[in-house]
């Protein structure tokens, strides 16, 4: 695709960009504002994508939408949205004036690259629906683990795939479930239902391993009527007349004997006529897709103090990873230790960012069952903070905090304050002791 990116920012051009040339095959034009966006777009050829920063010179992103949207254009671009704006109402604005999407910075790279593909199975004159879905399905089997989402005006349907082989489909119009084709003879009345969903909650088993366990069925004959629905539910999503389709990849677990190929689901000389998207060029597949080894990854040196600042954190009690991140594209200026988990990151900086939009942010914890994610923004430079990861097991969330805020100097800080008089484990049991009591 031929795609116009158009932001004032050049450190957030550059990374859209970077993410685009090196993953994809696709062409990009970066501008600095928006006259020129709106050039290119009512130009011969007209993009196929349109990349717009809201806020930029000379004209917003929001008002090269709305003009290009009145435009009689043989084909209208796809029209992708970026923005530092979070709030409800705005995102409304955003896609009031005729935008296809909206990202938030920091710009998650996987999210972009999912939306490009978005754009890219966009129905268009000529093509048939039939293959497009089939086009869909071929290529989420070859990007492996994940959720293809296929919507048909108000029809959504969902494809989950293991290591590139279709575990379970559903569509939303569609009120049939496994349990209306089992053998209604083998005792799957709805009271059977109930008890056997109420024992995988229960026991958190698979369905498949209840049913089998239970005697509901057995394994090959689940097998058989897993296949028939499946088949069932990818017959009916191939006659969407309009599909727009989307791929999330995550990985779940399945059971591996119940995973079917395309072929048994949608026979072999329909397959024939597909085959996978082109791969991105060599050049790309050479770069690491870690985001912090690509997107985030900083053109400059480490200043000194940023150095130094990282080095007064890994000082610190449990500490196991630090960054120091920008704070309006996400990039990664410098780290040490282990490396830090791009998607929890990721949203850990959209809550500061939403936070910080509306009052004074000290600093933002996340604790899971083995750490403490601490955010603290910067207080010298606005533009950038500090995210430490802590191994939950060997210090107090208190004292983690308090160390982060010493190691940036801050001493009059209401961190620090309740630090520093924070209660003992002792004194805390005693204080539960006593409500007990008087409860």
């Amino acid at each position: 695709m031929r795609i116009v990116v158009a932001d004032d920012d050049p450190v957030s051009r550059r990374l859209v960009e970077y993410v685009i040339t090196t993953r994809t095959e696709h062409e990009v034009v970066t501008v600095t504002d928006g006259d020129r966006a709106l050039e290119l777009a009512l130009g011969d050829p007209t993009p196929d994508v349109l990349i717009l920063d809201w806020v930029m010179p000379t004209m917003s992103g929001t008002e090269v939408c709305r003009q290009v949207r009145r435009a009689p254009l043989p084909v209208q671009p796809y029209v992708l949205l970026i923005t530092a704006k979070t709030k409800r109402d705005e995102v409304i604005e955003g896609l009031s004036v005729g935008a296809d999407d909206l990202l938030t910075k920091p710009l998650p790279p996987d999210l972009l690259i999912a939306r490009l593909k978005l754009a890219l199975r966009r129905p268009t004159p000529g093509k048939p629906r039939t293959r497009a879905v089939l086009q869909a399905l071929v290529d989420a089997a070859a990007e492996g683990d994940g959720e293809l989402v296929i919507r048909d005006r108000d029809t959504t349907a969902r494809v989950f795939l293991h290591r590139g082989k279709v575990a379970w489909a559903h569509v939303s119009d569609d009120p049939s479930g496994l349990f209306d084709i089992l053998d209604p003879e083998r005792g799957m009345d709805q009271d059977a239902v109930r008890e056997v969903v109420e024992e995988c909650r229960r026991t958190r088993a698979r369905l498949s391993d209840t049913l089998v366990r239970w005697g509901l069925v057995d394994r090959a004959r689940l097998r058989d009527c897993l296949l028939a629905w499946t088949s069932r539910k990818i017959a009916g999503v191939r006659q969407f007349s309009n599909p727009q389709s989307l791929f999330l990849p995550a990985v779940r677990s399945y059971a591996e004997d119940l995973l079917f190929d395309l072929e048994e689901l949608v026979g072999v000389n329909d397959l024939k006529a597909v085959s996978p998207s082109a791969p991105p060029p060599e050049t790309a597949s050479l770069a690491p897709r870690n985001m912090w080894e690509t997107a985030f990854v900083s053109e400059i040196p480490i200043s000194i103090e940023d150095s130094e600042l990282m080095d007064r954190c890994m000082l610190g009690g449990g500490v196991k990873g630090v960054a120091v991140i920008d704070r309006t594209s996400g990039r990664c200026l410098g780290q040490r230790g282990a490396r830090l988990n791009p998607d929890i990151v990721w949203a850990h900086i959209q809550c500061l960012n939403a936070v910080a939009a509306q009052e004074h942010v000290a600093d933002t914890v996340v604790a899971t069952d083995r750490h403490y994610h601490l955010v603290r923004p910067l207080a010298e430079r606005k533009d950038a903070f500090v995210y430490v990861l802590v191994k939950s097991s060997e210090v107090r969330l208190a004292d983690a905090r308090l160390n982060l805020a010493r190691a940036l100097g801050v001493i009059d800080d209401p961190v620090v304050e309740t630090a520093t008089t924070a209660a003992t484990e002792a004194e805390v049991r005693a204080l539960i002791e006593s409500v007990d009591d008087l409860v």
